[in-house]
Parts: C-alpha cells; sequence; structure tokens
C-alpha cells in the first residue's frame, strides 16, 4: 500500500513525537510472564531494577518514577501510604497523559497484574490492608460554591504554585523539585490535562491525598487550615475541586478526547480520490473525519507548560493512508545551519508485525515504520534548494569566493556520504518525510 504524508497545519516550538496506535490487523498472544513484560515494555524508561534510570530516561519528563523509592503520586490512598492494587491497574491502562508513560489499555487483565506484582517487588510496599479515601456526597455546582471555592483556593495558597489564574505560573512555581532533586512544574488547570485523570473525583482524592514524592502537600485538613468548622471540610474540599475545574478553558467541541483504548478512528474515503487531493490540509474532505486532541509530553519544558496538544485525523482508500497532524506554535523552526538549532518535526509509528510492541520505536523482534516530517527538508523541497544555509546567509557579505567555493565545498563535504546512501546528504530533497524502520531505541 502506497503511503502519503499530510503535513501539520502549524509547527511546533519543539521537536514532539507522536505515538499512537491503529488496531492491529493480525491479533498475535502477547508475553504472559510479568518479567517478560516489564522488559519489553517497562525497563526501557523504569530501569531493569526499577530505579527509574533505564535507557530512556534522560529524554523523559517528567523522569519515570523510582519504583525502589516506595512513593506514587497518584493514588486514592492517604499520604504516605502505598497505592491499592487498582491505583496501579488505572494508572498502567489509561497511562498518565501529557507525560511520555503512554496507556497499555490493550494488555489483558491478568497481564497487568502481573506488572503490578514486579512494581510492588521493586518498591517494598505492602497494600493488603491499605484502603482508598472515603469520597463523601459531591456538593453541587454552584456560584455561591465557585466563590468560595476561589477563596480557598487563595487562602490555601493554590496560588503561590498554580498561579492566580490556574496557569502554574505562580511565585514559587520556578523553584520547586521533587524529592529526587529534579525540577518540577506545577500543574497547568487551564489545560483541563491531569496525571490521575481529569474527573472531580480525581482531582478531590489528588487534593485530599496529596501526591507522595512531589511538592504537592495534601489539603485534608482545609478546615483546620483555614480556620473554620470541622462540619464545612467536604464542602470546603468540594468548592476547591469545582473551582479548579472552572479554569480550565473549554475543549473544542469539535475534537475528541483519544479514547482509553488509544485507538484513533480512520475515515474512508472514495477510492479515486488521488493522492493531491488528500495531502491537502484544507480539502473540504478532512472537514468530515473525526478530530482527537492527543496530549503529549514536550522534550524540553516551556515557561509553565509541560505537555503540546496534537490534533489528529486520519483518512484512507484502497490506494493510501493520510494522516493530519495540526497544533498551534508560535514560531517557525526549520533551520539547520547552526549546531544550536533545533527543527520542527513530527513522527508517527506504525507496528509492521501487527503486535503492540514497545512504544519507544519497537525492537528486534517487533519493529517498527516510522514516518517523520522534518521543517527542515519542507522549506527544501518549497524553496526548491539544496540546503538551508543558501536562505540563512543570502544578504551577507562574504570575502570568499562566492560564486565556487560554497559549491566546491558541499561536494566534497558531502561526497562521502552521499556514496554511502546517507540521506542527510543529498544536496535536494523530493520530499519532507524520512521513512524508517527502526529496532528499538537509537537505532534510526
Amino acid at each position: 500500500m502506497n503511503k502519503i504524508w499530510e503535513l501539520p497545519v502549524f509547527l511546533v516550538p519543539l521537536f514532539a513525537f507522536l505515538i499512537f496506535s491503529l488496531e492491529a490487523f493480525i491479533p498475535l498472544e502477547h508475553i504472559q510472564t510479568g518479567e517478560n513484560l516489564y522488559k519489553l515494555y517497562c525497563a526501557s524508561c523504569h530501569g531493569v531494577s526499577g530505579d527509574g534510570n533505564g535507557e530512556l530516561a534522560y529524554l523523559v519528563y517528567p523522569k519515570p518514577r523510582d519504583f525502589t523509592d516506595g512513593k506514587f503520586k497518584i493514588k486514592s490512598t492517604l499520604p504516605g501510604l502505598p497505592p491499592t492494587d487498582d491505583d496501579l491497574i488505572k494508572t498502567i491502562h489509561q497511562g498518565m497523559p501529557g507525560t511520555a508513560m503512554p496507556a497499555f489499555s490493550f494488555l489483558k487483565e491478568n497481564e497487568i497484574k502481573s506488572l503490578i506484582d514486579i512494581v510492588k517487588e521493586f518498591s517494598g510496599i505492602d497494600n493488603n490492608n491499605v484502603l482508598p479515601i472515603n469520597i463523601p456526597d459531591e456538593v453541587p455546582f454552584s456560584d455561591e460554591l465557585i466563590t468560595l471555592g476561589k477563596s480557598v483556593y487563595s487562602e490555601a495558597g493554590c496560588n503561590m504554585c498554580h498561579g492566580n489564574n490556574g496557569k502554574g505560573d505562580g511565585p514559587s512555581s520556578n523553584q520547586l523539585k521533587d524529592t529526587k532533586g529534579f525540577p518540577i512544574i506545577p500543574k497547568d488547570f487551564t489545560s483541563g490535562v491531569y496525571l490521575g485523570g481529569e474527573t472531580k473525583r480525581d482531582l478531590y482524592l489528588r487534593f485530599v491525598g496529596g501526591m507522595d514524592g512531589t511538592p504537592m502537600p495534601s489539603f485534608g485538613n482545609l478546615a483546620e487550615l483555614l480556620g473554620k468548622p470541622k462540619a464545612e471540610e467536604s464542602k470546603l474540599a468540594w468548592a476547591l475541586v469545582h473551582y479548579v475545574k472552572n479554569l480550565e478553558v473549554p475543549k473544542d467541541k469539535n475534537k475528541n478526547i483519544l479514547p482509553s483504548n488509544g485507538i484513533i478512528q480512520a475515515t474512508k474515503i472514495g477510492r479515486f480520490i488521488k493522492s493531491d487531493k488528500m495531502m491537502d490540509s484544507f480539502s473540504p474532505m478532512w472537514e468530515t473525519p473525526s478530530s482527537y486532541s492527543v496530549p503529549i509530553s514536550r522534550l524540553w519544558q516551556s515557561d509553565s507548560i509541560n505537555y503540546q496538544m496534537v490534533d489528529v485525523q486520519a483518512i484512507y482508500n484502497a490506494n493510501y493512508v493520510a494522516v493530519k497532524l495540526e497544533w498551534n506554535d508560535s514560531t517557525q523552526d526549520h533551520g539547520l545551519f547552526r549546531v544550536q538549532d533545533f527543527q520542527d518535526g513530527a513522527a508517527i509509528q506504525f507496528s509492521i508485525d501487527g503486535t503492540k510492541g514497545f512504544h519507544g520505536m519497537g525492537s528486534e523482534d517487533h519493529p517498527t515504520d516510522i514516518w517523520f516530517w522534518k521543517a527542515e527538508w519542507q522549506m527544501r523541497v518549497d524553496e526548491k534548494i539544496d540546503s538551508d544555509i543558501v536562505l540563512a546567509y543570502a544578504n551577507r557579505v562574504s570575502d570568499s569566493n562566492v560564486e565556487t567555493y560554497p559549491q566546491l565545498m558541499n561536494d566534497i563535504a558531502n561526497l562521502a556520504g552521499r556514496d554511502a546512501g546517507n540521506i542527510n546528504s543529498e544536496t535536494a530533497k523530493v520530499s519532507p518525510v524520512e521513512n524508517v524502520m527502526a529496532i528499538g531505541p537509537q537505532t534510526v
């Protein structure tokens, strides 16, 4: 089957890999043992011994959980207590949106439980007699409750980290570190993206239970903290929850949240529609497919924002499949003529053998097919130039023989790479997309 690529409508300021799963065409049996599952899906980030120092840990933000420390952020229990098995199941099944921790919803229940046994062994926790926090009945939404929540938000000091408007830009936001000493950024409540779930019950648990291992404390004693009667404890907590939810920027009703199973539905179009029409991002045919908003993690942080929303659409017919990625960006970064520059780009990957392999570029046993769009290549295709250096220094005065020196130098510098088939040494580009097969991290 031929492949075409829809280029991003907007370019992101930071290089981001977008990885999502499509339904496997050939269902294969998963590896059953917890040890093998952990090695395949978890060890690259969390480490072979669960210490959070896997081979890819240096690329990940927030840093992978060190299971041996015994501290877990997302749980339904009181501060200092270990998570329940249900807490761990939820985290593995749903992932942690906006981070590098993906959802493993494709794993069977017994497989997830076998992974939990491994995690508990690494962390040395005993949660047999641990009970979740009792969540009282929700206090219904009202304008009065929002006003109370705003007061609680300020008096409890939430604004010191999360900012007056919930953007995560409070005066203490750039000084925070976790218990491992790594910088940590407060949640931007306006995004509506939360590590442990976005329901009001999820937020109640975060506020009352805190987030162990982070500067986020427990606010299970709001009445005492604010000098209020103990009988108002529940109302104060729910007021805070409703106020924080009220800070969220309303989501576009035309965009869907990525389903918990991680599957994006592609829309079938006419078989005779040509590829150039499918590649037109402004074509009316893109008004029909469902659009999914996918939160991904940035490799580098920008101010208080530690996530990036990418809108994904997919269409196909008998001959082609096209994927459209769209996201916001205030800058266009497509130059590579300086070593410190980092071009915009996006990549998607697909399973080659029909299995759900390791999401970080697959493995030798389960390779992946990667489509990698590069802004610098796109510029060279659009401008029909050999190198972006032509544009970068087009108006600069040179004391060299500019008529012969650059071309002569380029030929000599690129000759060995070009003869060896190195695509980065090509003088011209006919496509902005690199198509490669990966068999694991650092193999492309």
